[in-house]
């Protein structure tokens, strides 16, 4: 295994010998099958051997009598998943959150939904299950009885007269799960000393729809629509990475012209979703009227999206094989004319981030983020980049067509709130480069194979960077029409760690710019 993942796997064998075993196959560059007892052992030795590995999820598995664990594991240019078993009737892994900051939300997901205890996690409270669910039910294991739920006794409600919330000198300001900024409900509890936030205690789940169980009771081809509703803005990339996943384990190639209009449709994509965070940073700040005007420069590409696909929002345009529609020749140049006009509005906008007082006063210096902590909490995507992270799926391990086509990695180094939306403003240009030149060169053939409806035994973990950054599925299929698992982790819940990080010690009239900063998406969130 040449290159810079090869180095951590050859200490990790040297090392750990035959408590071990390292092989290739669709997990990533390698899976490592362990003893639940090493798993700290094997964390540390993978640190040593290259200090940014970062965690990208930890998939749980029912596999009967015991729970299975995967720790999908990024290092610098590719992902490998160590597996570990525990006994379903007393689960219990010790924490790595310590070694891996970004750990934290993961381990608490996997208590939640598997009934894993994680020993030494520093709040192992609930995450994603609301405070009335049974305390024995975990819903993703195979016996769950989710009919009927009983509920368990409420937490007892504070008198509506009492006083706000206070430890010592701090107060405790709430903000949601009901708020006018954002249409998803989640919570935040930041406390503050002043105008000084000190602490920031999240709690997510409010709309937790279950995407993950009731993909198991859906055949591949209902999946397919079921995945890419995880999220009305970025629904290509979620449909895209769950049959890439499903791909892998059927052995099947794409055609050319497939993986091209596969890539315009997630560029596409990818400059809504940043268009209408740009236009809601606006808002967030008060700038109305930059709001106003992303989204009007937003519609054109909505309208391109409806064209090419036939839907508006949620595209349905990702089929296993390729795509279920061609590109039409009449299509193209009108692409490419409304391109051109966004690409000739962008040094404006560079202009008035760069120059506006309002801006400027509102994003610079605002939610720092040093690349060292964007390492330890594992963020992904522009909040990554903007803290000089160089981490891009598509650059570090290019699918469909993005190993054919030339852009730029854009990175800041700043961390910032500004340098977040600065990277999204940048990929805007290079998105606009990559659909012209994908549209220049676009092969001819077919845009679909043809696939059998059963996909045979087999597991496949599938990365693709999505507006918000990495996006992970895992798939294991057990030779019917129906998947056995299916696992999501989206790029906010990789992210909402950094606003933890970066909200403590500034102000709380910072609070909205900053978070917005992250381009929040809590219906991805809670998948």
């Amino acid at each position: 295994m040449p290159g810079s993942e090869q180095r951590p796997l050859e200490i990790l064998q040297e090392r750990m010998g035959e408590n071990v075993q390292i092989k290739p196959g669709h997990l990533g560059k390698a899976s490592i099958q362990a003893k639940p007892e090493l798993i700290r052992q094997i964390m540390q030795t993978i640190l040593q051997g290259e200090p940014s590995a970062a965690i990208s999820a930890i998939t749980g598995l029912d596999l009967g009598d015991n729970i299975g664990i995967m720790y999908h594991t990024r290092l610098r240019e590719a992902l490998i998943t160590v597996i570990v078993e525990v006994a379903k009737t007393k689960p219990i892994i010790q924490s790595i959150t310590d070694l891996i900051p970004g750990a934290n939300f993961h381990e608490r997901e996997l208590t939640d939904l598997f009934g894993v205890t994680v020993e030494g996690h520093p709040n192992p409270g609930r995450l994603v299950l609301p405070e009335d669910w049974p305390i024995d039910l975990y819903p993703l294991r195979k016996d769950a009885k989710l009919d009927n739920i009983p509920k368990s006794p409420p937490p007892q409600e504070k008198n509506a007269s009492e006083e706000p919330e206070t430890d010592g000198k701090l107060v405790n300001i709430i903000i949601g799960p009901q708020h006018p900024a954002l249409l998803e409900p989640e919570k935040f509890s930041v406390k503050v000393d002043g105008e000084i936030v000190r602490k920031v205690e999240p709690r997510i789940g409010y709309v937790h729809r279950g995407v993950e169980k009731a993909a198991e009771q859906r055949t591949y081809l209902q999946d397919v629509y079921l995945i890419e509703r995880i999220c009305g803005i970025c629904n290509s990339c979620h449909a895209t990475c769950f049959v890439e996943a499903v791909e892998k384990i059927l052995g099947t190639e794409v055609p050319s012209r497939g993986k091209y209009l596969r890539t315009i449709i997630l560029e596409l994509n990818r400059l809504h979703s940043h268009l209408l965070l740009l236009g809601h940073a606006g808002l967030e700040i008060g700038y109305e009227t930059l709001f106003q005007y992303m989204w009007r420069d937003r519609e054109p590409i909505m309208d391109l999206t409806e064209m090419l696909t036939g839907n508006r929002v949620v595209s349905s345009s990702i089929a296993v094989g390729g795509v279920r529609r061609d590109i039409k020749d009449t299509d193209i140049e009108r692409i490419k004319a409304e391109l051109a006009k966004l690409a000739k509005k962008m040094p404006f906008y560079q202009n008035l981030f760069d120059n506006e007082p309002t801006l400027k006063m509102r994003t610079r210096g605002v939610g720092k983020l040093s690349r060292e902590d964007a390492t330890k909490l594992c963020v992904v995507g522009p909040v990554a980049r903007a803290s000089g992270v160089k981490f891009d799926i598509r650059k570090d391990e290019p699918y469909e067509a993005y190993g054919e086509i030339p852009f730029k990695l854009i990175t800041r180094e700043e961390g910032d709130t500004y340098a977040r939306l600065m990277v999204r403003l940048a990929e805007v240009t290079e998105s606009i480069n990559i659909i012209t030149y994908a549209l220049d060169h676009l092969p001819t053939g077919p845009y679909r194979t043809r696939v059998p409806r059963t996909v045979p035994k087999g597991e496949a973990v599938n990365r693709v960077e999505a507006p918000r950054g990495e996006l992970l599925h895992y798939v294991r299929g057990n030779g019917t029409a129906f998947p056995e698992r299916v696992k999501v982790r989206t790029p906010t819940f990789a992210n909402i760690p950094a606003f933890l990080k970066t909200a403590i010690g500034g102000s709380i009239a910072d609070v909205p710019a900053n978070f917005v900063s992250l381009d929040p998406c809590f219906s991805c969130t809670d998948r």
